[in-house]
């Protein structure tokens, strides 16, 4: 290596650098923010509603009395898929590539006392896809352990005992992801942070 191309390949990463950290999103807060005080709860409802739609949910209940509003199930974005937003962490990411993942999105805007102003919190629900092993009787047939594939193929095409058993797991809460929706909604500007975390 010369002079001349460690000199380019040195700029190139300091070019490389800036443009990461000039590009990082100046507008998150540093306090993590659990609930979001609601002026207009309609307006705040639209906003989440908004929100879901923009980041790819599809909602299966609007309950705008209620102020309740739940999506159907989403299944977890891939490494392939750089427009999806629903993986809100690297942690997130890395599981949606190992595992077969789903998330639900529940909005809720509730008043906590009488004389109290509502206020909007959001749960997200992951669950991952479990499917029973089938015996590997040899190391050339590791390809079929849950389903008829080839080496070359995979693919999911399972048996009617297969997809009897196969199950939906609950994984908890993705705390990330629901981050990211508050921050999403309340810049809209129908909503604003409480000033305390509300648990």
């Amino acid at each position: 290596m010369t002079y001349r191309t460690g000199l380019w390949g040195l700029l190139l990463t300091a070019a490389a650098v800036v443009c990461v950290v000039g590009c990082a999103d100046a507008r998150r807060t540093a306090v993590p923010v659990d609930r979001l005080a609601v002026q207009d709860k309609a307006a705040a409802m639209a906003a989440a509603q908004e929100t879901l739609r923009q980041m790819h949910f599809v909602i299966e209940k609007y309950d705008l009395e209620a102020g309740y509003i739940r999506t159907f199930p989403l299944r977890a974005g891939q490494f392939f898929e750089p427009w999806r937003q629903d993986n809100a962490s690297m942690e997130a990411l890395a599981q949606a590539n190992l595992h077969s993942l789903r998330r639900t999105v529940e909005i809720f805007v509730e008043v906590s006392e009488p004389s109290a102003r509502p206020s909007l919190h959001c749960r997200v629900t992951v669950e991952k896809l479990s499917l029973p092993p089938r015996p590997i009787r040899t190391m050339s047939r590791m390809a079929n352990l849950y389903t008829d594939s080839s080496q070359r193929v995979q693919s999911l095409d399972l048996d009617e005992a297969s997809i009897a058993a196969m199950e939906w797991i609950d994984m908890g809460t993705g705390a990330a992801l629901e981050q990211r929706i508050l921050a999403r909604i309340q810049r809209q500007g129908s909503v604003s942070y409480h000033a305390d975390r509300v648990l």
